[in-house]
């Protein structure tokens, strides 16, 4: 069990066990979810900020998509082409 202190302005400090197993660094920025439970307690998550412009790269429905992509690759499921001709000719062919 880890104790943390809360200064007046509410600021505190994780014990650095606890800063060491969430992999919170040294570095000041570190973010962290504090998440409420259906119990009415708080989880503690380690977080990072994705930029707006990578943004759609996490959103649920192209996780899927590109695991589906990945899982396709790895099964053989795929189609390689050696002349940009060649990719533009089997594009066409997708469309018709």
């Amino acid at each position: 069990m880890a104790f943390m202190t809360v200064d007046k302005r509410g600021r505190g400090t994780f014990p650095e066990e606890v800063r060491r197993e969430l992999g919170l660094d040294s570095e000041e920025g570190n973010l962290v979810i504090l998440e409420k439970t259906e119990r009415g307690t708080y989880e503690l998550v380690p977080a990072t900020l994705v930029p707006k412009d990578q943004f759609w790269f996490h959103h649920p429905e192209m996780r899927q998509r590109i695991d589906a992509a990945e899982a396709d690759l790895r099964a053989g499921r795929s189609t390689r082409t050696e002349t940009p001709e060649d990719a533009q000719a089997f594009l066409d062919g997708l469309k018709s």
